[in-house]
């Protein structure tokens, strides 16, 4: 699957404040770039507001001076507007994304050949366990003394250790493709359907937020966030799982809240 790669550093700008119960948008999908350590909004007082970020909750636990590392804080509204604008992008123009969705969903070549492979390697394992049995049967009758049954048995242990390990690598590949085809699929019709309903997407209802929310989770395979280790400032990484958002007509008006900041 193509990803699409988005970096931006640089130093980031205040935003207005939120309810303390504040949704986070991007729950569950920013990771701590030192450690990998989930990132979750701890709020933050000052002058009589609220701010909330996302932070290294594992960075942060060692009151960021502990033996991990001191954690990167990241506006959570800044960060939420800065992936929102991408997938509204997404939205606005679907083209390319859908192109890649559609290439997910048809690209099933392969699903023969893991499925041939599949059913192979399992004949091959019941072989094996058949034959066990067969010398179990033949030590019985007295043919074979234990000794000799003993060394078989101990070489289609190796053979079906490795039968099993093959079987269990294919049948992981053949559900990660089904889960790809599974998400392709599903991102596709949601582009399809929400384009036309961007108002009521961006609305400020529960309903608007869970449609937000499920739209990232289909297009954003991940976020990280860290301190770059030669200057210390804050880089967020985004990857989305169709190639990055088509690019827009003008500046980023996102990127334009970073000091020195750059997209690659």
């Amino acid at each position: 699957m193509g990803h699409g790669v988005r970096r931006l550093d640089g130093v980031l700008t205040r935003y207005p404040d939120r309810a303390k119960d504040r949704r986070y948008l991007l729950r569950g999908l920013v990771k701590c770039a030192r450690c990998g350590a989930a990132c979750t909004g701890p709020p933050a007082a000052g002058r009589g507001k609220a701010y909330h970020y996302y932070t290294c909750r594992a960075g942060r636990a060692n009151g960021g001076n502990g033996s991990l590392h001191k954690p990167a804080y990241v506006k959570a509204e800044w960060l939420e507007d800065l992936v929102w604008a991408d997938v509204r992008r997404f939205l606005d123009s679907p083209g390319e994304a859908l192109e890649q969705v559609r290439k997910q969903i048809g690209s099933t070549d392969g699903d023969a050949d893991l499925d041939t492979r599949h059913r192979d390697l399992a004949k091959r394992l019941a072989a094996r366990q058949a034959e066990k049995d067969r010398y179990v049967r033949t030590y019985a009758q007295g043919h074979i003394s234990e000794e000799e049954l003993e060394v078989y048995l101990a070489d289609l242990k190796n053979q079906t250790d490795n039968l099993r390990l093959l079987l269990g690598s294919v049948e992981v590949e053949l559900s990660q493709k089904r889960e790809q085809a599974q998400l392709a699929d599903t991102t596709e019709a949601w582009l399809l359907t929400l384009r036309k309903r961007v108002e009521e997407v961006e609305g400020d209802t529960p309903e608007a937020f869970r449609a937000r929310r499920r739209l990232v989770e289909l297009l954003v395979q991940s976020i990280s966030a860290g301190k770059r280790p030669e200057d210390g400032r804050t880089e967020i990484k985004i990857t989305y799982r169709f190639g990055p958002p088509p690019a827009e007509a003008s500046e980023d008006s996102s990127v334009a809240h970073l000091k020195n900041g750059r997209r690659s």
